[in-house]
């Protein structure tokens, strides 16, 4: 089903990786529990400001659906939520809940670019 939901570039046993709307885009699922992972990631320019990495941190307390982070090394910013599969997932819930990924990922990803120096 995730592979006619979304353009896969590359999948192996663990996960299903994919480019869409300008992220980069990480699939997911855990082999001990009914959990699925979704990682988001975007370029920023580098390096990343103090007042960025604290943005960053100010953005994970109030964020309730996953973690924002800024990685100096790659020049990338991330977001990364996991959900709980307590019903079958479905295209319909999965894109939701991928849907609702991007949409937080995309609210920490302009207020992290609005720091920069």
């Amino acid at each position: 089903m995730l592979r006619e939901a979304l353009p896969v570039e590359y999948e192996d046993n663990l996960c299903l990786s994919a480019n869409l709307n300008e992220w980069y885009l990480q699939v997911s699922f855990s082999h001990l529990h009914p959990l699925i992972v979704i990682g988001l990631a975007r370029t920023i320019p580098i390096p990343a400001s103090v007042a960025q990495y604290l943005t960053a941190n100010e953005i994970n307390l109030h964020s309730t659906l996953g973690c924002h982070t800024i990685n100096s090394n790659t020049g990338c910013y991330a977001y990364r939520a996991t959900q709980w599969l307590d019903t079958e997932l479905t295209r319909e819930r999965f894109m939701e809940i991928l849907h609702r990924c991007m949409g937080e990922a995309e609210r920490g990803y302009k207020k992290i670019l609005k720091k920069q120096l």
